[in-house]
């Protein structure tokens, strides 16, 4: 396995091991995102869509001619979160949203391949 084979799929580990266990953490009613999804004026469904899309994107990370798509999705998903934490004076919060993204968009690089590979 090349370094640049190797590189991709620890990526792909990482990235997708954090938003399964964030969208995961969404589908617990009691937790921390119920309140702040309320807050944020957003109503209860869309907290557990976020969940589902987080965890379905995830998954589909894992394959490679998916895996760009996925990207992308989760992209939409982490530019609506920092839209979000931006509206609601919650600057801090971007910091994470502005890494993912640089993760997804590395992911996303390192994954072109012309000949279909990972």
């Amino acid at each position: 396995m090349t370094a640049k084979r190797l590189t991709l799929w620890i990526l792909v580990l990482l990235v997708a091991v954090e938003f399964i266990v964030a969208g995961a953490s969404k589908f617990r009613p009691s937790s921390a995102w119920s309140q702040m999804f309320a807050a944020w004026g957003f109503p209860p469904w869309f907290r557990t869509a976020v969940g589902a899309t987080e965890i379905a994107c995830a998954v589909t990370l894992f394959m490679p001619r998916w895996r760009v798509r996925a990207c992308t999705v989760l992209l939409v998903v982490m530019a609506g979160a920092a839209a979000t934490h931006l509206t609601h004076g919650e600057p801090r919060r971007v910091i994470l949203n502005v890494g993912l993204s640089g993760l997804l968009g590395l992911l996303m690089h390192l994954g072109r391949n012309p000949r279909g590979g990972p």
